[in-house]
């Protein structure tokens, strides 16, 4: 198994990607759509991107390339993993003296009161990815980092706080994209995404009602710009059974005419949230 996830190594999205399988062989990319193109490419089998935080919601990274109406790979998987977002540097600084804290923007939102507390004269530097600037926090003094502990020991780098998530209680949702489709387990999840045919009223909740009148419960929903026309959205929604259930089935034929466009993601396992 070969899979593409937002490197460089010690990202979170690597320990999520370990998580899924931790003998397949780990591929990284500068960026998620990087990772993406490489299963599109039959580069890679599986990408593992990050997509939802319980700090700070969708990652807007991961839904613009879910969005997009041409794309060829569907979710086959959900990872949920717990995340400790630790404070590395050079080691023998004084924290009072630092002046920039370099990570991911999801992770220095996730960090945002604990960063106030403890480095109260640092400047938020965002990185493309928390090894990155882990990478960044290695080489510059009175600079920190924020990121996954497992990077900061090959680099030598002193922990000084192995987590300062502002909840203890973070986590983050991954899925991973792929070109092949899952059979039902009796315990799944559907991905959907559908733009309005009209905007009216009701009109969402015309095409949700399909879903509610079949008892299917609705776990997600989520609106992102289209970027044609201000005013117009994509909605995203997760929906508790599989794609080739016969209630599932109806329900979307049911709706999507009432949609200007809709696209079945995926449908997988559900996470069980009891191994957490």
């Amino acid at each position: 198994m070969r899979i593409s996830y937002l490197g460089p190594p010690g990202t979170h999205t690597e320990s999520a990607a370990i998580e899924y399988d931790p003998n397949a062989q780990l591929m990284p990319y500068a960026t998620v759509q990087g990772a993406v193109s490489a299963v599109e490419r039959d580069e890679a089998d599986l990408a593992i991107c990050a997509i939802e935080n319980a700090l700070e919601g969708a990652v807007i990274e991961t839904l613009i390339i879910l969005q997009n109406e041409i794309l060829s790979v569907n979710i086959t998987a959900e990872i949920v993993i717990p995340i400790k977002h630790a404070l590395v540097g050079i080691p023998g600084q004084s924290l009072e003296k630092i002046a920039t804290v370099h990570s991911h923007p999801q992770a220095l939102a996730q960090c945002r009161e604990s960063l106030v507390s403890l480095v109260p004269n640092a400047k938020p530097v965002a990185a493309l990815s928390t090894a990155a600037a882990i990478d960044s926090a290695s080489q510059n003094p009175n600079t920190l980092a924020i990121g996954n502990i497992r990077a900061a020991s090959p680099r030598s780098l002193h922990v000084y706080n192995s987590d300062i998530s502002d909840n203890k209680n973070n986590q983050t949702r991954f899925i991973a994209l792929g070109k092949n489709t899952t059979h039902p387990t009796g315990d799944d999840k559907t991905s959907l995404v559908f733009t309005m045919a009209y905007d009216m009223p009701g009109s969402l909740v015309d095409v949700l009602s399909p879903f509610a009148q079949r008892k299917i419960n609705l776990s997600k929903i989520e609106s992102r710009p289209t970027r044609q026309q201000l005013g117009t959205y994509y909605f995203f929604v997760d929906i508790h059974g599989h794609r080739d259930d016969v209630v599932i089935t109806d329900a979307i034929k049911e709706a999507q005419p009432k949609t200007q466009w809709l696209n079945i993601l995926g449908s997988y396992p559900r996470w069980n949230y009891q191994t957490l």
